[in-house]
């Protein structure tokens, strides 16, 4: 198993700041609260909801794409923060433009979950 990586609205902000546009204005930072958080919600005390790594990271993607924190590039950061999540766990990602627009379209659309989004990740981590 993977270590269990935790991050803050602090790690998303830098990611944000290394791949967008300078000044893409925050429009809720409840939101981005949200997503920076919910990664490491606990069932109970110490033990995680999301016990598998690509589910942790796909709470990045799938809230950045409902909750829109940012006024603009939600698919970028929440996409980066899910690749740099499963990276930093030891299990990098690769895949199609196509795939992701694809994924992102679904859950926009709600026809796709977070169960979705976690099982695509699995499906594109790198040989």
């Amino acid at each position: 198993m993977s270590p269990i990586i935790r991050v803050d609205v602090g790690w998303v902000l830098q990611i944000q700041s290394a791949i967008s546009p300078l000044n893409v204005p925050i429009t809720d930072w409840g939101a981005l609260g949200f997503m920076a958080g919910r990664h490491q919600f606990e069932r109970e005390r110490g033990v995680l909801y999301y016990e598998e790594t690509a589910a942790r990271a796909a709470t990045f993607l799938h809230t950045s794409l409902l909750l829109r924190p940012f006024a603009d590039y939600n698919l970028v950061v929440g996409w980066a923060c899910a690749s740099q999540y499963m990276q930093v766990s030891g299990e990098p990602l690769q895949v199609k433009d196509d795939d992701l627009y694809a994924l992102a379209q679904d859950v926009r659309s709600q026809e796709a979950d977070l169960r979705t989004v976690a099982q695509r990740l699995e499906s594109w981590r790198a040989a």
